[in-house]
């Protein structure tokens, strides 16, 4: 699928949607339209169908976003940038990857699913959520500081986003964006026997053992215990899922900083010629 281009405009998707949204971020519906094409563009590439409950959702982020733009200060806006196009290098190192190297459909294999589902959660479904929190909480008029998810590190992406919602934060959601959020939620229970911050500390500290099509893992909270190839294949659907949602609200997130304060110049490592 296409992706960001970097050229002498920024940072920009080569779609309608994007062009729409960026030309007006104070436009909700445009920037819902934008969300539901990203979304509907990543399942499409998980090899999965939509989810009813991601409209809310999206719309959820959109309102959101839209209030994020009117509490944001000069300084906190030069602080934005100067993370989303300098030191994403260290903090956030997922935040420019195409899409495809993160969602990648099921292709069967307890390993391969282990790995894939690793690698979503650490470069976007975490980064991802503690943006949106960040975005939850400076919309409804807390100085939430920016900083770096720690790799592996989704117990606090998590937390901050259970106590925004029992919290009614951001307090100006209808309904139905409530049971979006809701939704996005319930869709992030990968499992019923071990919490998703277990699960991705467990991938990432090494800290599971593989043996005769099973693996180990040992939670914190919920004790160590062995989880066999159909269970671990769900993980990643659902895993899928949360990373088709939440890189849509990446994609909504970049384009209200784009139409709000100037195209993004993003800057990359160098790379040596061949």
């Amino acid at each position: 699928m296409r992706w960001f281009t970097f050229g002498r405009e920024g940072a920009r998707l080569p779609w309608k949607e994007w062009a729409n949204a960026v030309k007006d971020p104070e436009d909700l519906m445009a920037y819902v339209a934008l969300g539901r094409k990203a979304y509907r563009a990543f399942v499409r590439l998980a090899g999965l169908p939509p989810q009813k409950g991601a409209e809310g959702a999206l719309t959820a982020f959109a309102h959101i976003l839209h209030h994020t733009l009117d509490e944001m200060d000069e300084g906190r806006w030069m602080e934005l940038r100067f993370l989303l196009q300098e030191s994403w290098v260290q903090e956030d190192p997922g935040l420019w990857d195409p899409p495809a190297l993160v969602i990648r459909p099921p292709s069967g294999g307890l390993a391969g699913d282990l790995l894939a589902l690793h690698h979503m959660l650490e470069r976007a479904v975490g980064p991802d959520l503690l943006r949106l929190s960040w975005c939850s909480m400076t919309s409804s008029g807390r100085n939430a500081p920016m900083r770096p998810m720690e790799a592996g590190e989704l117990l606090l992406p998590l937390m901050m986003l259970d106590r925004t919602m029992a919290e009614n934060i951001p307090p100006f959601l209808d309904q139905e964006e409530r049971e979006g959020m809701s939704f996005l939620r319930e869709e992030l229970r990968l499992s019923e026997r071990i919490f998703m911050d277990e699960l991705a500390d467990g991938l990432s500290a090494q800290g599971h053992i593989v043996r005769q099509g099973e693996v180990w893992i040992a939670g914190m909270m919920s004790g160590g215990s062995w989880h066999g190839s159909e269970e671990v294949a769900r993980w990643r659907e659902r895993g899928l899922r949360c990373c088709a949602l939440l890189l849509a609200f990446r994609v909504m997130f970049l384009a209200s900083v784009t139409g709000e304060s100037g195209p993004l110049r993003v800057s990359f490592p160098p790379q040596g010629s061949d």
